[in-house]
């Protein structure tokens, strides 16, 4: 059965950004010698569901960034995009309850959430999130963007794995506690 699948790194106080929706910080991590299961994940999905933050974050960082798979863009205001169309782009808008049966009956495989906060807090809330890929890097950013912004969401997931990294990353493979009957 396909998941949606949570990928992403936060500093070791809790921020998935930083002060101004700053992402550079995390920057420092990616490398050539290491893809921290990023193919692996990819390969297993057939679209990616971003917000609007950290599709800007991209057209400012990575304006030429090949879209390996269909990506959507949810957004409350899609016309804010007219004109911008790379090819294998949508932007969308609507309840998530709505939006994630209809890209992942579109697009065989698994839905890779690409982030950012609100999206993925929405997402919980609704408990349509079936697996983190969490990253924890050894980064104090004191203030910024929270991943969480009510971490007793998370309270329903457990870590399956572990895995630390030699960049200093440790890598948390969570999901949903099974219910108990």
């Amino acid at each position: 059965m396909a998941k949606t699948i949570f990928y992403g790194v936060m500093s070791l106080d809790g921020f998935l950004a930083g002060p101004n929706d700053d992402m550079s910080w995390a920057e420092k991590y990616l490398s050539n010698d290491q893809d921290y299961g990023w193919m692996e994940l990819v390969q297993s999905c057939g679209a990616v569901l971003m917000g609007r933050k950290t599709f800007e974050f991209e057209m400012k960082n990575a304006p030429d960034l090949d879209r390996m798979l269909p990506t959507y863009v949810l957004t409350s205001q899609p016309l804010r995009f007219d004109g911008v169309s790379p090819e294998n782009l949508q932007f969308i808008s609507g309840d998530l309850k709505a939006v994630i049966p209809n890209i992942m009956a579109k697009h065989p495989g698994d839905l890779f959430i690409g982030g950012g906060a609100q999206l993925v807090e929405g997402l919980l809330q609704d408990g349509l999130l079936d697996q983190l890929e969490l990253f924890i890097a050894p980064d104090v950013l004191g203030r910024g963007v929270r991943l969480f912004q009510d971490p007793n969401l998370t309270t329903s997931f457990e870590v399956l794995k572990t895995e630390h990294y030699q960049s200093g990353l440790v890598r948390m493979s969570m999901s949903p506690k099974a219910s108990k009957s």
